[in-house]
């Protein structure tokens, strides 16, 4: 009886802990980003989260030394490249630059240009993140669509001919560190 009540608690401990991974996956948590990815992530998770998708030949590498590279695929009519590679402040994940493009970009093919991309990815963020963008047109940045949920605050703007760029940052953490900065002047 003992043993049956052991095996009981323990099932229970693993259905909890695998709920927990589930929610981070829930665009409804305002924490989670993308592919198991989430604001206030470890340094060493993130690396080993890469490490464990790139043997399942998910990720790869980019092309530079810090970022990781993933096809994004069935999303939109043709393939996009998605690069990132998070700033870390205390060893978590405190803000995510993410770079798209599509696969077969290239100058002279403007149907592969970043401002239909945006279109698309925008879409896609709608879907994987909820419908409520808003707009602000920036003076030099040109349109920007953001959405801000709980201490979440997402960017998605046009970074050039080639790239749609999004950034993800934790308010929280970007609060903390405006006030540590306001204090040292």
């Amino acid at each position: 009886m003992k043993n049956a009540l052991f095996v009981i608690a323990i099932a229970a401990m693993i259905v909890s802990a695998a709920s927990c991974d589930l929610k981070r996956e829930d665009p409804k948590n305002y924490d989670s980003l993308f592919l198991g990815v989430y604001l206030g992530m470890e340094r060493q998770a993130f690396f080993d989260h890469c490490w464990d998708l790139n043997r399942q030949k998910i990720f790869t590498h980019g092309p530079t030394n810090e970022s990781v590279e993933y096809r994004l695929t069935g999303e939109l009519d043709d393939p996009v490249i998605m690069r990132f590679y998070p700033t870390f402040e205390n060893d978590r994940i405190y803000e995510m630059p993410v770079l798209f493009s599509y696969e077969a970009w290239a100058p002279w093919n403007k149907q592969f240009a970043s401002d239909s991309l945006l279109v698309g990815m925008l879409n896609v963020f709608k879907r994987w993140y909820g419908e409520d963008f808003k707009v602000l047109d920036h003076e030099t940045m040109g349109t920007i669509y953001y959405k801000m949920d709980k201490e979440r605050r997402i960017n998605l703007f046009v970074r050039d001919d080639q790239y749609v760029q999004a950034v993800f940052t934790d308010l929280k953490v970007e609060k903390e560190l405006a006030k540590a900065k306001g204090r040292e002047k």
